[in-house]
């Protein structure tokens, strides 16, 4: 083991052991769900042999994941499908907690060679583990061990992002995109048509305060950066160019989206999740005309929305200045790590071909709120049926043609931060936008330089 990944896995087991003797689990990063899955531990972990182990069920196959709840069911749904499919392999699903346990647990086993065959990643999670040699690259093992219609079906936003430095990662799986929701009542009341543009939203909320109606017009999470991102992308900024060379965080493209959103905050028309942790609450509570959250979130507002008889549908994301549609990809990917042996690794793909599959992926979003990550999931008879039952889940569906992936870097984790600290500094602190945009973008730059 070479000295820079010894050095990097021990500071991570310091970590992890700090945060044992706080009594801190941890919650889930910012590349992770918002108002999806939590990652809690599940009472479904599965305890195996050690990985690898031949056995009369075949070669043992660990997959290590963040997934709890309805989330944890339908995954141990689709392992024991594929288990019962074929003869040759068997994955053993275990739950490590919530995604930031997830990742400690991977670095942790690092250092002692207890890494799994495959586990869930996050899209922070993604460089800093290939630059540590920690996974293997997926280009040959999919070319000599992976259908290669499935591939090519793949969302091509998907694909981009588990490609880092030229080569593919991970395997897209639990994919999510951003979706406006809609409150249906306040809608009628109004007599308004859900808004195409943000300029229509700022439009209706301005109207909504002259007439001293305290409700919200627009609703955002309570970190903003996914919804400024996008916005700025449809405004024409590059943000952060997929080979890093360009950052454009601190130009026009990008500070007048910010300053719309700050200037909407302090107008009173638009409003932040703040202590209420997810905009979900405030707006199934008919607090709110719209919000945009993840897609993932479909399953927690509807029952608080039932439960106080809201009327709530969902909508693609307005656009920004004019610009095409476009929504930001959130969710988990499949990674393989180098570790394994090759018929490990070979049961690896075995197993995400078999999960990529039109009806398995398509299955995996009817059961857990996220989307198909293939073209042929989408448009299976079981997916369109599901979509004609349950319309809330269209709009989604719609937005895998446009939707892509913020690239992928080594300090993307203080990168997100430096972010949330700058958007609080700007909507709380009250900021300058243009000067703190424009710092912002200059430690972006300093880390891409630092560590890629």
């Amino acid at each position: 083991m070479n000295k820079k990944l010894l050095s990097f896995l021990m500071l991570i087991v310091v970590t992890v052991v700090l945060a044992a003797c706080n009594g801190d689990s941890g919650n889930s990063d910012g590349a992770g769900e918002e108002n999806g899955d939590t990652g809690e531990a599940s009472s479904g972990d599965t305890e195996g042999s050690e990985d690898g182990e031949a056995s009369d069920d075949g070669t043992e196959i660990t997959f290590w994941h963040a997934m709890s709840g309805p989330h944890q069911d339908a995954i141990t749904e689709l392992t024991d499908a594929f288990n019962e499919s074929q003869d040759d392999y068997t994955v053993v699903e275990q739950n490590q907690g919530d995604y930031e346990t997830l990742n400690q647990s991977i670095m942790a086993s690092g250092v002692s060679d207890d890494l799994p065959t495959l586990a869930q990643a996050t899209s922070s999670n993604i460089p800093d583990w290939a630059s540590n040699d920690l996974i293997v690259p997926l280009d040959d093992l999919l070319s000599e061990h992976f259908d290669p219609e499935i591939q090519e079906d793949i969302f091509q936003g998907f694909l981009e992002g588990a490609t880092y430095q030229d080569e593919i990662m991970a395997m897209p799986f639990s994919k999510s995109v951003r979706v406006l929701y809609v409150n249906d009542d306040i809608v009628e009341e109004l007599g308004v048509e859900v808004p195409e543009t943000w300029e229509e939203i700022q439009e209706i909320g301005s109207q909504m305060s002259e007439d001293g109606d305290e409700r919200f017009a627009m609703g955002l999470e309570a970190t903003v950066h996914m919804e400024l991102e996008t916005m700025a992308r449809q405004n024409g900024a590059e943000w952060i160019s997929d080979d890093l060379s360009t950052v454009d965080i601190g130009g026009e493209a990008a500070v007048e989206p910010m300053q719309f959103i700050a200037d909407g905050v302090e107008e009173g028309w638009m409003r932040t999740a703040g202590e209420d942790g997810f905009m979900s609450g405030p707006f199934s509570q008919g607090e709110i005309l719209f919000y945009i959250g993840s897609s993932a979130g479909l399953a927690h507002v509807a029952p608080a929305a039932e439960e106080n008889d809201v009327s709530w549908s969902t909508a693609e994301l307005p656009v920004y200045g004019g610009g095409d549609p476009l929504t930001l990809l959130a969710g988990n990917d499949l990674t393989v790590f180098s570790s394994a042996s090759d018929e490990e690794q070979q049961g690896a793909m075995a197993f995400m071909e078999f999960l990529l599959q039109p009806e398995n992926t398509a299955k995996w979003a009817m059961d857990t709120g996220y989307v198909p990550v293939t073209n042929a999931g989408v448009e299976s008879e079981d997916y369109q049926e599901y979509l004609e039952e349950n319309p809330r889940a269209e709009a989604a569906a719609l937005e895998t043609e446009y939707a892509t992936a913020s690239p992928l870097f080594v300090g993307s984790g203080e990168y997100w931060d430096l972010m949330t600290q700058a958007q609080d500094n700007m909507l709380i602190d009250g900021e300058d936008v243009q000067d703190t945009m424009q710092t912002l973008e200059e430690e972006t730059v300093q880390i891409i330089e630092e560590n890629n």
